[in-house]
């Protein structure tokens, strides 16, 4: 039988870097501790300043460019943390990874005016100039394909091989309490917030709340319906 050669693409153990900097920086539409969007104009604010450090910024409630949602590693995640009582304002910044894994805290940004506007508008921008100039990360290694040729026999293409796609699979985005589970939009399918117990989530999907915890290397959404417990798989990258 005639032979030819095809270059198939493998996944080795090879890993190289997609690059230099991460070109993307996620920030939220709205914080977690305002009740609406962009309040005092604080997420214009954010949003300036990390495009000035020279990154696209993009909010969390955006559609995603092709390339970050085909490699989320390609992003910063921003975490906002608000401490403050009757004399402060205090706003810290977190700085993560695709895995959530911490890459630099801020300066503690702190105000004393009486007046709400003036004191987010202070503490925020004392903690954002903190991190000006050490925003350079190297992203998060990633596996690269190579070309590798490998002699396989000739065979009659089947032109209805059909293309296997995960629909169902969700991404994880760090959020101050727990997890954003988005789809490929991304659209907000659920809301997990951390326990004190390792794997267990405390889970909200649309109006139904219940539980995401970690069963046998898989992850499971359970909840009651009625008296009776509904145990649903779900496919998410964290």
């Amino acid at each position: 039988m005639k032979k030819i050669i095809l270059i198939i693409t493998l996944f080795l153990s090879s890993i190289s870097f997609a690059q230099e900097s991460y070109k993307y920086i996620i920030i939220p539409s709205q914080f977690s501790f305002f009740k609406e969007a962009n309040k005092y104009g604080l997420n214009e604010l954010t949003k300036s300043f990390f495009e000035k450090e020279g990154f696209q910024v993009i909010y969390d409630t955006d559609k995603f460019p092709n390339d970050l949602a085909e490699n989320r590693c390609s992003a910063l995640y921003t975490n906002v943390l608000e401490k403050s009582n009757m004399l402060t304002t205090t706003i810290t910044f977190e700085i993560k990874d695709c895995q959530n894994n911490l890459l630099l805290t801020s300066k503690e940004g702190d105000s004393r005016d009486k007046e709400y506007q003036k004191a987010y508008n202070e503490s925020f921008r004392e903690a954002l100039i903190s991190m000006r100039g050490l925003l350079r990360f190297k992203p998060v290694e990633i596996v690269k394909p190579i070309e590798n040729p490998v002699v396989i026999s000739e065979n009659k293409p089947n032109t209805n091989a059909a293309i296997i796609v995960n629909e169902n699979q969700l991404f994880a985005i760090p959020i101050s309490n727990g997890f954003k589970l988005v789809d490929s939009e991304p659209k907000t399918i659920m809301l997990v917030k951390s326990t004190s117990a390792e794997n267990v989530f405390i889970a909200q999907k649309e109006e139904v709340s219940g539980v995401l915890l970690k069963k046998n290397n898989a992850w499971f959404f359970e909840y009651y319906n009625g008296d009776k417990l509904i145990s649903e798989k779900v496919e998410v990258k964290f």
